[in-house]
């Protein structure tokens, strides 16, 4: 397999992240929260939050570190990577429409935004990886 073949091979799977953390942003920026507020427990919120905000926050450095230089990591190891990254996402997203609508429209705006800002430099990430030339 040549490094060009290897080299579109990384590129692929990161696309697919890509289109998958914009379709999840775009979700969370025009969605609504949860309708009821059933056994809602704020600071079971507010921790859970932060705990996924940490959870994108770490897999964001993976992924930094692994494409920061040369060489790439081998195939299987960046899916594993770009599978946990997208996992995190999926949890803070998750997470976000916990927050009942009884809660407020101003903090569900503000969590809201807060997620969508996460997400956002999620995908400027990804971006930025596969703007710049993979392997050389």
């Amino acid at each position: 397999m040549s490094a060009d073949n290897s080299d579109g091979n990384v590129s692929v799977p990161l696309r697919n992240v890509l289109n998958s953390v914009q379709c999840i942003r775009d979700r969370v920026r025009d969605g609504e929260s949860n309708e009821s507020d059933g056994a809602f427990n704020l600071s079971n919120f507010w921790d859970t939050l932060n705990q996924a905000v940490k959870a994108v926050s770490q897999e964001a450095t993976k992924l930094s570190l692994a494409f920061s230089s040369p060489p790439l990591p081998p195939l299987q190891d960046a899916e594993k990577l770009l599978e946990s990254m997208l996992k995190s996402i999926l949890t803070l997203s998750t997470v976000y429409y916990w927050l009942p609508k009884s809660h407020g429209v101003a903090l569900r705006r503000q969590v809201r935004n807060a997620t969508v800002e996460v997400l956002e430099g999620v995908v400027q990430l990804l971006e930025v990886i596969l703007s710049s030339p993979l392997q050389r």
